[in-house]
């Protein structure tokens, strides 16, 4: 949005599962601008 450069960046989500102590994990990768706020999802061939 800002024409800067997006950076690939890979961030990991907790899931809590209600009822239980159990938490899922899930590995999510964003394309993400250091200068502004905006982000998108990566697709999976990135």
């Amino acid at each position: 949005m800002c024409a800067e450069f997006m950076s690939l960046v890979t961030r990991e989500t907790v899931t809590r599962v209600p009822g239980t102590s159990q938490e899922v994990k899930t590995a999510v990768r964003e394309w993400v601008c250091p200068e502004c706020d905006y982000f998108e999802d990566a697709e999976p061939g990135d």
